[in-house]
């Protein structure tokens, strides 16, 4: 069971603390799930979403550059570089405001046709800097923006990656109308980029850690799965060409409380990298 989802989460708000100058911009942050890969996909039509500035005094004019987020020194436990920012599209990148006023810009993807998209976990910067001549006089006031994407699972496919990037193929594993008893499982692979053998310890992300309240959120309908119906191995070995091959069980005698329950099940590689895998179960 597939379908189009959206989460959201905080708004981010700038204030200058001299002079009564401040701006707001909003989403400041979100994370988008399913995006297609191979043809575009319209932020503001499909979610109504649209990059919003508005300003407390004064005139100013303001330039948006989307960026690759670790080039400014900003990561978010299991995803990465958004690879291309010209892939992410805005209707302005310039927004000119008056005094107390608003401006909004419309923003949408690209990503090409290529089968390494499928089943990434996607960070994208967008910078909203102003320009030099509407700061005269005044302090120079910005915001960075955070935006999370993940693209559209898909089985079957072998990624070409980023070294050091790791991902699940799939990146959803789905168990569907399953009944008051379970024992059912599903296989899998983890891949990583880079030309070495890679030792990668798998364990369920803590529903209580901040990873889990603010970056790696619940799919929207679904309630985490309680601890123990999902099993899976505490560890596996990726190989640099074949990835590395894992199971994925459900089992339970009793049928949990809600119909639709999610598992997130964090990857984490010798070297420190982390990618994560949504498990999705779902009774009659």
């Amino acid at each position: 069971m597939r379908k189009k989802y959206l989460i959201t989460a905080a708004v981010f708000l700038a204030i200058a603390v001299a002079f009564g100058v401040g701006i707001s911009v909003s989403p400041g942050t979100f994370l988008i799930q399913d995006v297609p890969v191979g043809k575009k996909f319209d932020i503001s039509e499909k979610v109504g979403y649209v990059i919003r500035i508005g300003r407390n005094s004064g005139a100013g004019v303001y330039v948006l550059t989307p960026r690759r987020p670790s080039e400014d020194g900003t990561k978010a436990t299991g995803f990465y570089d958004f690879p291309d920012p010209s892939w992410f599209h805005l209707q302005r990148d310039t927004l000119s405001l008056a005094a107390d006023s608003t401006s909004y810009t419309k923003m949408w993807l690209e990503l090409p046709d290529d089968p390494s998209l499928y089943n990434r976990h996607f960070l994208l910067g967008v910078d909203v800097s102003p320009t030099l001549e509407s700061t005269k006089g005044m302090i120079a006031v910005g915001a960075y923006l955070l935006y999370r994407f993940e693209t559209e699972p898909k089985e079957g496919v072998v990624p070409e990656l980023p070294a050091g990037e790791m991902a699940f193929v799939p990146s959803v594993v789905e168990f569907d109308s399953l009944g008051r008893r379970a024992n059912v499982s599903r296989t899998l692979k983890l891949f990583r980029g880079g030309e070495v053998k890679t030792r990668v310890k798998l364990y369920r992300l803590d529903p209580e850690s901040e990873v889990a309240k603010y970056t790696i959120l619940l799919t929207p309908g679904y309630r985490r799965a309680p601890e123990g119906i999902v099993l899976f191995p505490d560890q596996i070995t990726i190989d640099p060409k074949e990835g590395g091959k894992l199971f994925v069980q459900v089992a339970y005698d009793k049928p949990p409380k809600h119909k639709h329950l999610e598992e997130i099940i964090i990857a984490e590689s010798q070297f420190g990298e982390k990618a994560f895998l949504r498990v999705h179960i779902n009774l009659k």
